[in-house]
C-alpha cells in the first residue's frame, strides 16, 4: 500500500490528520496488521478458557 492509498482511508473517515500524523501512522502500519492478524486468528479448542478451569460445585 502507498503512502497515498493509506491516507485514503483518514480522508474518508473524515480524519484531519497532517502530514506527519499521516507519515507516522504510515511508519506504524505494518505492526498494527500483524497485531491484527494475530489477534484474529483462529485458536485451537483447547485455548478456550471454559476448558481450561474445572467450576467447583458447593
Amino acid at each position: 500500500m502507498t503512502f497515498e492509498e493509506f491516507g485514503v482511508f483518514f480522508d474518508k473517515a473524515g480524519l484531519p490528520l497532517s502530514t506527519a500524523q499521516k507519515e507516522t501512522l504510515f511508519k506504524a502500519w505494518p505492526m498494527l496488521e500483524a497485531m491484527i492478524a494475530k489477534a484474529t486468528a483462529p485458536l485451537p479448542r483447547e485455548a478456550e478458557p471454559s476448558v481450561m478451569f474445572q467450576v467447583e460445585v458447593k
